[in-house]
C-alpha cells in the first residue's frame, strides 16, 4: 500500500487556501450576485437573469465589444511586428550597446502606468501639447486625440503599444537566442537573404511565442483598466469604454453591482473560452 506523506499536503495548503480565498470564492460570490438587484448600500432584489439579458440590449455594450475587439487586433499585431523587428535588429545586426537598447526599448514596460497616462495626455493635448504643435507645422488642423469620438480609442492604442512593445521584444530576444546555431549557419551557406531567413527560420520556429503573445494580448485586453481611466475615464461617449473600466463604472459609481457582477462573469466566461481553445491548438501542435 501506497504510503500517503501527510506533511507535503501542509507545503501546498497555504496555495490552496490563497486559490479558494482570492480566486474560487469571489467566482461564485460574483455569479451569485450577478442574479440580483443590489448595490453596495441596499438590499438584494432577486432578477434570475435578466442582468444578463440586459447585457445584450445595453448600447454601451456594443461599443465595449468594438474597442475590445480592436484593441486586441492592433496591440497584438503591432506590437509582436515592432517587438520581433527591434529584437532582430538588436541581436543580428547591432554588434555593440545591445544591453543599452534592450534596457531604452524595455523602460516603458516597468514605468509607472499613471505617470505614462499623465505624459501622453499632454503629449494629446489640443491646443498645448507637443504632438499638435509639431502638426501645426504641417497645416493640420487643431485635432482632439482624447476629445473625439472617432479616435481617442485609437490613440489609447498607440499609447499601449509603445507601452508594451518591449515586453514582445524580450520575448523575441529570448526566442532568438534559442535559435539551433546550426539553422543560422546552414542558411548563410546556402545564401539565404536576410527577408528569406525572416520568413524561413526565424518567424516559423519562433511559434511559440507568437502564441504566447497571442494569450497574453488577449488576456491584457479584457483587464486594461489604469491606462484608460487615467486618460479618459472611458469617455467620450463610452468610446474608449472597455470591460474593465465599465465593470468599475457600472458597479462603484453608479451602485449597479448586480449588473457589474453579470459582466463580470461574461467577461470571465470568455476568457476562459479563449483559454482552452489555446490550449486545444497547443496539444494540437504539440501532438504534430
Amino acid at each position: 500500500m501506497k504510503k500517503i506523506s501527510v506533511s507535503a499536503y501542509f507545503f501546498i495548503l497555504p496555495a490552496y487556501l490563497f486559490f479558494f480565498a482570492y480566486i474560487l470564492y469571489p467566482v461564485f460570490f460574483l455569479g451569485y450576485g450577478s442574479l440580483f438587484n443590489w448595490s453596495t448600500l441596499s438590499n438584494r432584489v432577486f432578477v434570475g437573469l435578466g442582468n444578463y439579458t440586459r447585457i445584450f440590449s445595453d448600447p454601451a455594450f456594443s461599443k465595449i465589444l468594438r474597442n475590445t475587439l480592436l484593441w486586441m487586433i492592433i496591440t497584438i499585431s503591432a506590437q509582436a511586428a515592432i517587438g520581433f523587428t527591434i529584437a532582430y535588429l538588436i541581436e543580428e545586426k547591432i554588434k555593440r550597446f545591445r544591453a543599452f537598447f534592450r534596457t531604452i526599448f524595455f523602460l516603458p514596460v516597468v514605468s509607472s502606468v499613471v505617470v505614462i497616462a499623465i505624459i501622453w495626455s499632454n503629449i494629446y493635448k489640443p491646443y498645448q501639447g507637443i504632438l499638435m504643435n509639431f502638426l501645426n507645422n504641417f497645416g493640420i488642423p487643431i485635432i482632439d486625440f482624447l476629445g473625439s469620438p472617432d479616435i481617442a480609442i485609437f490613440s489609447i492604442i498607440i499609447v499601449n503599444i509603445w507601452q508594451w512593445t518591449g515586453w514582445s521584444m524580450v520575448l523575441y530576444i529570448a526566442g532568438i537566442a534559442g535559435l539551433p546555431s546550426e539553422v543560422k549557419d546552414s542558411a548563410l551557406v546556402d545564401g539565404a537573404g536576410s527577408l528569406q531567413k525572416i520568413f524561413r527560420i526565424y518567424l516559423p520556429m519562433l511559434s511559440g511565442i507568437h502564441r504566447t503573445l497571442i494569450m497574453l494580448g488577449i488576456l491584457g485586453s479584457l483587464q486594461t483598466f489604469a491606462l484608460i481611466y487615467s486618460m479618459t475615464g472611458g469617455g467620450p461617449f463610452h468610446a474608449t469604454e472597455m470591460p474593465a473600466t465599465y465593470i468599475f463604472q457600472t458597479g462603484f459609481m453608479t451602485q449597479q453591482m448586480g449588473y457589474a457582477s453579470a459582466i463580470s462573469i461574461v467577461v470571465l466566461l470568455f476568457a476562459l473560452l479563449i483559454t482552452a481553445i489555446q490550449i486545444f491548438f497547443h496539444r494540437l501542435h504539440a501532438a504534430v
